[in-house]
């Protein structure tokens, strides 16, 4: 056995959360005991905050006198501020509208975020024990989903 492979097992051996972190084995064991519920508390705010978005826009596109038909797809630009992807009649007023709002980029700020957690939370309750149990069936969910792009110095990990 090669130098390499001795050290890529040493390192597998030393990176079980129970014998390289105990902090991480008990997080771990808790994400396992209470992610479900923590994820579902996650997907009711955020449920909740979409219809907040939702009924915002509609009632400031209401009283503007705007009216959308089309399919529109907004989101957050680089500069935090709302923009619409989609090509629509009336974009002009409604850019302006969505520029006049404090809350409604602070609001989509805020799902994203949430969303973001809810998906590591998520993840998180899937994995969760189930590299110390050897649950092949939950860690080929996530082991599918990693890559390794080989391009001599630009090599690198990705998740799809």
């Amino acid at each position: 056995m090669s130098n390499i492979e001795n050290d890529a097992i040493q390192a597998l051996t030393a990176s079980c959360p129970s014998s390289s972190s105990p902090e991480l084995a008990a997080f771990l064991r808790y994400v396992e005991e209470h992610g479900h519920r923590v994820a579902q508390d996650c997907s009711a705010n955020i449920d909740r905050l979409q219809e907040l978005f939702l009924s915002a826009v509609h009632q400031a596109f209401q009283l503007a006198g705007v009216t959308v038909d089309a399919r529109m797809i907004i989101s957050l630009n680089r500069q935090g501020k709302l923009h619409i992807e989609s090509a629509c009649a009336e974009q002009e007023q409604i850019e302006e509208l969505l520029a006049s709002s404090r809350a409604l980029p602070a609001l989509l700020k805020l799902l994203s975020i949430q969303s973001a957690i809810l998906d590591g939370i998520t993840s998180l309750h899937l994995i969760a024990g189930a590299q110390e149990r050897g649950d092949n069936e939950k860690l080929s969910q996530v082991q599918q989903a990693y890559r390794v792009c080989l391009k001599r110095q630009l090599s690198h990990f990705y998740s799809v």
